[in-house]
């Protein structure tokens, strides 16, 4: 697989030994966004964590907070990367996950003036089994809809990146 152009995707970015593209993005928010940000990470939120699933040619992905991104979330205490992805992809979209490879390892910095907070996020290639959900997410998450898509929809986050681990 050749090296994506610096179109496909945002942040700095490398691959290592084992193919995996670590990347880097700095994100500059306001106050009461930072403020935000500060309290997930002080939570406890080290690692993010996202399924790549593809099926018959599609993708599937999450409409959440007004744009669509793979299924995934935080890894919770005690919980290995694995385990916690099996968990969200479940939780968001009732199907049962077996995670494979890890494809993308990314350290979001958020900063706001001379302050700056930061947690990384992994992307893991998973096939998964069953129904999709007629009911996405838990009750305290924002996760509108469900869906797969032969197609990534303009509104998909990190669409240029995921477009080239797909191959497209």
């Amino acid at each position: 697989m050749s090296p994506p152009s610096d179109a496909d995707i945002d942040g700095e970015w490398t691959y290592d030994v084992d193919g995996v593209i670590r990347r880097r993005n700095r994100h500059d928010l306001d106050a009461e966004a930072f403020s935000r940000a500060v309290e997930r990470i002080e939570g406890g939120l080290d690692w993010g964590v996202g399924a790549l699933c593809e099926r018959d040619g599609a993708v599937l992905l999450v409409r959440q907070d007004g744009q669509w991104v793979l299924p995934g979330g935080g890894v919770e205490a005690g919980e290995t990367r694995r385990e916690a992805l099996v968990r969200e992809v479940a939780e968001e979209t009732g199907l049962d996950a077996d995670v494979g490879a890890l494809r993308v390892v990314t350290e979001q910095s958020f900063h706001h003036g001379d302050d700056a907070a930061s947690f990384r996020f992994a992307i893991y290639e998973a096939t998964v089994a069953g129904d999709l959900t007629d009911d996405p997410g838990l009750e305290d998450e924002a996760i509108a809809d469900v869906a797969w898509f032969e197609t990534l929809p303009d509104d998909t986050l990190d669409r240029g990146l995921i477009r080239f681990l797909l191959g497209r």
